[in-house]
């Protein structure tokens, strides 16, 4: 039985790294050469089958105008796709992908998934919000690219049970978390692993060829910075971490 790895990446940068979550361009280009030179394959999340090959899943969150701009050229360029996953509300705005090319990416053979519609923390909101922020959201994309949306990622990794169950209700197959891990065939929530812009080369051989010591390392970390936003709010963490990485 093989596992899939979703990595999860942000904003692909040319020069200066602005925020965290930031991935240089030279990184992201040695990632895939380094996907290549391990022969694993690139499947997006919704055509994932469990083939017995290592199978490697790359997904954008956000919707940055570099998915289209430096990311689409470089996947194409390696014959590979990518899931991205899309805020209707940031559509448009500086900085962001424009409708067209959320469709060209579509066109180009990209899933495009759900962010939510605006990008709130979600754990913050009541049920009928959350419906509101998943099902509008869905309606809106499936609108602008004409097929069903399959698979969902939560802002921020801000998930509980309601929101589990809301993502169920509005019908995502695949919910995506910030959780570290491999998902096994048949899993609905998602584990992803994060590439940011701490990771460097011997991170991103790790992070495709996890053994369980570094899994136990990862997950023991996501742990820590669960238990973090739950104890100082989600506010005062993600100012905690941009001082930390500034």
């Amino acid at each position: 039985m093989s596992q899939l790895n979703i990595l999860v990446l942000h904003r692909i940068v040319q020069d200066s790294i602005g925020e965290w979550a930031d991935v240089r361009l030279d990184t992201f280009t040695k990632l895939l050469g380094a996907i290549a030179q391990n022969q694993q394959v690139i499947t997006r999340i919704d055509n994932w089958q469990d083939t017995g090959q290592k199978q490697v899943s790359l997904s954008f969150d956000d919707g940055h105008a570099s998915d289209y701009e430096l990311v689409l050229p470089l996947l194409q360029s390696h014959n590979a796709t990518a899931s991205f996953f899309i805020a209707p509300d940031l559509i448009g705005k500086h900085g962001y992908l424009s409708w067209q090319q959320v469709r060209q990416l579509h066109e180009a053979k990209m899933e495009i998934g759900s962010h939510s519609l605006s990008h709130p923390y979600l754990t913050r909101l009541s049920k009928e919000q959350l419906l509101i922020e998943l099902q509008h959201s869905k309606d809106q994309i499936e609108q602008n690219i004409g097929v069903e949306l399959k698979s969902f990622a939560y802002p921020y990794g801000d998930c509980s049970q309601q929101t589990h169950q809301v993502a169920k209700s509005v019908g995502f197959q695949y919910i995506c978390t910030s959780k570290p891990g491999l998902c096994k065939p048949g899993a609905q929530i998602m584990h992803r692993n994060s590439v940011h812009s701490n990771t460097n080369i011997q991170d991103i051989s790790q992070i495709l060829n996890p053994d369980k010591l570094v899994m136990f390392k990862q997950q023991f970390n996501y742990a820590i910075r669960h238990g973090l936003k739950r104890t100082l709010g989600m506010d005062n963490y993600i100012k905690l971490k941009q001082f930390i990485y500034s």
